[in-house]
């Protein structure tokens, strides 16, 4: 009985080892069936190993949690979308706290975006395009940004990329906050109503900060005011964005305003912040330099509607007005009113030299120089009699955003040869972009016969 257990055990041993080898051979010469990495697809197996390598100790716990309930809903769902914006915003909370590891926390965040969304439709290129490396974003004590905002996160405040956000008090580099109302308005329109916006400083000298969102190109319904905080606000300065172009100037004082930055309560920007702010003013109040220049931090700002990458300050000096859609050769009164475009652009070395904010006025008269009364909208303040105005705008062409465009839609009262001029000169006879001073105008003229 003794032999006859040994054999089948000793016969089956053998099998295995046969089997062992004969696998062993086949994985060595044949191809391999395993299916490749896809780096654009959820992959849910990794994310806690993922949390682990980012988050000390127990400190991910709440990540944990709501990256499993991220999993659990369906995809493409708003439950998903907003638990998974809860994993980014403690990303984004433990940044502001400490020093992190700043890849580990980039690879996490782009392993929870690729179970948030279908990255195969981000532009540009999810996750390969250094737009989507969040370490410079995570690191928030150089000035480093990384937010969640939307529907019941962030109400109105602003997201801010500061320096020294995590010990001392807070150098405002660069910000964002709704034009108007709060970020659940700005973005109602977006998939949850959330979004993540992240920025980092590019370069210091030019001062360069770079915004982005996740999803790209998201929307700010009513705009968006993005602050460079340098300190510095001349009346010729305005924040250029490259891709757009200039955008429409804004105060930067609710963004960089330090007095105002502080009061924000989040982890690691709040009581401490506020606490160093009042240590400074009680050691500097025994020194000759006026408060309010401890208190208060200028800068520029502009009016986004969307992230098209990097926004630096530029001096804008002269505007050129040209018609990019002119009246044509012959009108016909019967057929009026005809579209008419002008663009405003400016010598900054850029190729998206649009200026949006400029006031266009356009007026009308005939070959003896008698005023023709123009009918049309009049946008701007101050419109000369007979005239008619708009405000330069971003609008999509060739199937991208671009600033710097004013459309009418132009009716003239007079038969005859008319010259149609366009400018930036009210009836005060005052010109400008709209608070701002010191620039130099370039009108524009086109001509047209206009018949009964």
């Amino acid at each position: 009985m003794a032999n006859r257990r040994v054999i089948p055990l000793l016969l089956v041993a053998m099998a295995l080892g046969a089997c062992v080898e004969q696998q062993t051979s086949d994985r060595v010469a044949g191809p391999s069936l395993a299916p490749p990495i896809d780096p654009q697809a959820c992959a849910p197996n990794t994310l806690n190993s993922q949390i682990s390598a980012y988050f000390p100790g127990n400190s991910g716990s709440a990540a944990k949690t709501a990256k499993d309930q991220m999993i659990a809903a369906a995809v493409g769902s708003d439950a998903r979308l907003t638990a998974g914006f809860v994993v980014l915003q403690e990303i984004g909370n433990l940044s502001r706290s400490q020093v992190v590891n700043g890849a580990a926390g980039s690879t996490l965040a782009q392993g929870i975006i690729k179970c948030m969304y279908d990255v195969t439709k981000f532009v540009p290129s999810f996750p390969s395009n250094a737009i989507y490396n969040f370490a410079p974003a995570l690191a928030a004590n150089a000035g480093g940004a990384f937010y969640t905002r939307g529907d019941g996160t962030g109400t109105g405040t602003p997201v801010h990329g500061a320096a020294g956000v995590i010990s001392g008090t807070p150098d405002v580099l660069s910000g964002v906050i709704p034009l108007t109302g709060t970020w659940a308005a700005a973005l109602d329109g977006s998939p949850a109503k959330k979004a993540l916006i992240y920025g980092y400083q590019v370069s210091s000298d030019p001062f360069v900060y770079e915004w982005a969102t996740i999803p790209p190109a998201t929307q700010f319904a009513g705009g968006a005011l993005v602050g460079l905080c340098d300190g510095n606000n001349p009346s010729t300065a305005m924040v250029h964005e490259s891709n757009i172009g200039v955008l429409a100037y804004q105060s930067a004082s609710p963004i960089c305003d330090a007095s105002y930055s502080v009061a924000i309560k989040e982890t690691g920007w709040g009581p401490r912040a506020l606490a160093a702010r009042l240590a400074h003013v009680v050691v500097d109040a025994l020194q000759p330099q006026p408060l309010q220049a401890l208190a208060l931090k200028s800068g520029t700002g502009g009016t986004a509607t969307t992230f098209k990458s990097k926004f630096k300050k530029n001096a804008v000096t002269t505007v050129s007005l040209s018609f990019t859609q002119a009246p044509p050769a012959t009108m016909n009164v019967k057929r009026m009113p005809y579209p008419v475009r002008v663009f405003a652009s400016t010598d900054i070395g850029d190729p998206s030299n649009g200026i949006n904010g400029v006031c266009v006025y356009l007026s009308g008269a005939n070959n003896n120089g008698t005023n023709t009364a123009l009918t049309g909208s009049t946008d701007c303040d101050n419109t000369p009699t007979g005239g008619i105005s708009a405000i330069t705008k971003s609008v999509v062409i060739n199937g991208q955003l671009k600033a710097g465009y004013a459309d009418f839609s132009l009716g003239v009262t007079k038969t005859g040869q008319q010259i149609i001029t366009a400018s930036s000169t009210d009836a005060t006879d005052k010109s400008g972009i709209i608070d701002r001073d010191g620039q130099t105008f370039f009108p524009a003229v086109a001509r047209t016969n206009v018949k009964p």
